[in-house]
């Protein structure tokens, strides 16, 4: 009898240990599928070499805190051609520093720009996929892929030039040769003005950016400073102007917004500098640097066009008759 209740414990430690091996794996899943992710661009087309800005969404409905960023590989990016070709990035994967945590019923987003790491420089359409890897549980998700095409915009202009001697450099050629091109391109169905520094046709690309949206009757007049600096004046509207300067890591050091006024505003030279010449200069919350004191951004004043209540008027009283005597 006693070996019998034995034999049926065993039994059941058995039949217990088999149940939580079938249940583990189905919890584990359950709970992998309260958590979601979302990958999302900016935009759909790109230049090649352009800043590509991707934006992963993680939402967590599993009922526990999930922990990301105890290593630079939870997060990590593959992008293939429309023919099926991975891209082998040409540096480490861009890494996503930073531990943080993702409490249940939580919203999280982190922002990656991946075009430093990737080659992009075939026009095509490519697709971006994005993985995540939830280390406390030993699992992965990943993301819908998200398709985008890399298209080669026109170029306007273009200027070698070379970099200024730092303090301490003996005179003589430069050391390091570049190149400012402006390409035109559609961005979000307008038609936008790029600036871009390389080292020259088939050189290192710096950097590839916005600079402001353009008509299509002007073209925009650019000048390389005594700094090294570019200098781009260009058309936004019928009468509107953005200026621009741009050093040579492609960083826009200075944005100004100009109306035609009297006369157009163009750029001129003078005194060893650089400045635009004519129009009226307007103020806006993007003007790099700030006009405003504190450095804040410029508060925009818009007249109050809440309606007025109609005023209640009444009717005149009628005079009273006049009196006429006996």
């Amino acid at each position: 009898m006693r070996r019998l209740t034995e034999n049926l414990n065993v039994a059941a430690r058995l039949w217990r240990t088999a149940v939580l091996g079938l249940l583990l794996p189905l919890l584990a899943a359950s709970a992998l599928a309260q958590v979601t992710v979302k990958l999302e661009l900016q935009k759909s087309r790109f230049l090649p070499r352009e800043s590509m800005l991707a934006k992963l969404e993680i939402v967590n409905f599993s009922g526990q805190t999930l922990v990301f960023g105890e290593d630079d590989h939870w997060l990590q990016f593959q992008i293939e051609s429309e023919t099926g070709e991975e891209i082998t990035p040409i540096s480490d994967p861009p890494p996503v520093k930073g531990r943080f945590t993702v409490e249940s019923s939580i919203r999280a987003t982190k922002e990656v720009d991946i075009a430093p790491h990737y080659a992009l420089e075939r026009a095509g359409r490519y697709t971006l996929t994005a993985t995540v890897h939830i280390k406390q549980w030993g699992k992965q998700l990943i993301a819908k892929p998200v398709k985008f095409d890399i298209t080669n915009g026109t170029v306007l202009w273009q200027q070698i030039f070379g970099l200024p001697l730092k303090k301490g450099d003996p005179p003589g050629q430069p050391k390091q040769i570049r190149r400012y091109v402006l390409q035109q391109a559609k961005r979000l169905r307008a038609m936008s003005l790029y600036a871009r520094v390389d080292n020259g046709l088939g050189g290192k690309v710096h950097r590839v950016l916005p600079i402001c949206p353009m008509v299509s009757f002007n073209k925009p007049t650019a000048q390389v400073g005594p700094k090294s600096n570019l200098h781009v004046l260009c058309q936004t509207g019928a009468r509107e102007f953005n200026y621009s300067v741009i050093d040579p890591e492609g960083k826009i050091i200075k944005r100004r917004h100009y109306l035609i006024a009297t006369n157009r505003p163009r750029l001129n030279f003078k005194k060893g500098q650089i400045y635009v010449a004519g129009g009226f200069e307007l103020t806006r919350r993007d003007d790099i640097p700030s006009i405003n004191k504190n450095g804040e951004a410029p508060k925009l004043i818009v007249p109050g066009n809440e309606p007025k209540p109609i005023p209640n008027i009444q009717p005149p009283l009628p005079l009273p008759p006049k009196r006429t005597g006996n």
